[in-house]
């Protein structure tokens, strides 16, 4: 990646205000740079959160479609941890903004919807909708942050079996009708998809036309891993 170093003043002004850097490139007075975040960032095709098969898959169809903007790993990985732990927020909205500008919207949106927080969490605030918001800003689509937990197990404290056994009905659905409308649920990675998938449920339930699946990353596959330098 090539950046410019040297900051201007006002730039230089803000990093003594606010003494931050780019993870990526360590340009000061940047939580992180707009462009490194975009070229982490692929168009991916779109696959079907059932059966992991290119859309439009045989049994699915175009029901369940999902896109991720890299494998969840390297800087990848380390974006996503300290967006959802080490308070960083700021970079959440950077960090939609690359999957917006990046990936291609495959139909007209209404609303753009992040996956909720879990029942209790003590987290101050919600990665996914920091996600959700930079896609909004790109797309000029509304943010509609409606969808609730109905049970209280944080996923990320369960196994994958346990994940995958995720019960219907786990997320609802607490805004207007849906009728009609296209949805993009958006996250911040995608692990077994069950999640994703159960949100898109609630979503369908409330009357929704088409609903799309967006995360920042994926976890990795086992085909996959071997295939990676770092595996």
């Amino acid at each position: 990646m090539s950046h410019r170093i040297l900051m201007t003043p006002i730039e230089l002004f803000m990093h003594f205000l606010w003494p931050v850097s780019c993870p990526v490139c360590g340009k000061m007075g940047n939580v992180l740079c707009r462009s490194c975040s975009d070229e982490m960032v692929q168009n991916s095709p779109l696959l079907c959160l059932v059966c992991g098969e290119r859309i439009p898959c045989h049994l699915h169809y175009r029901r369940y479609p999902y896109v991720s903007g890299a494998l969840h790993s390297g800087m990848v990985r380390e974006l996503a941890l300290s967006l959802k732990y080490q308070g960083k927020s700021g970079t959440g909205r950077i960090m939609g903004r690359s999957l917006g500008s990046v990936i291609t919207m495959p139909f007209p949106q209404n609303r753009i919807v992040p996956v909720p927080l879990h029942r209790g969490s003590n987290r101050k605030y919600n990665q996914s909708r920091w996600l959700a918001l930079g896609i909004s800003d790109v797309w000029g689509v509304i943010l509609s942050d409606h969808l609730k937990w109905r049970i209280s197990e944080k996923q990320s404290l369960l196994g994958a079996e346990a994940r995958r056994n995720m019960p219907e009905g786990a997320i609802l659905w607490r805004g207007p009708n849906l009728k009609g409308q296209n949805c993009t649920l958006v996250d911040d990675v995608k692990t077994t998809g069950t999640t994703l998938l159960r949100g898109a449920e609630a979503l369908y339930d409330a009357g929704a036309e088409r609903v799309l699946s967006i995360t920042w990353s994926r976890s990795i596959n086992a085909n996959e891993r071997g295939d990676l330098p770092w595996s």
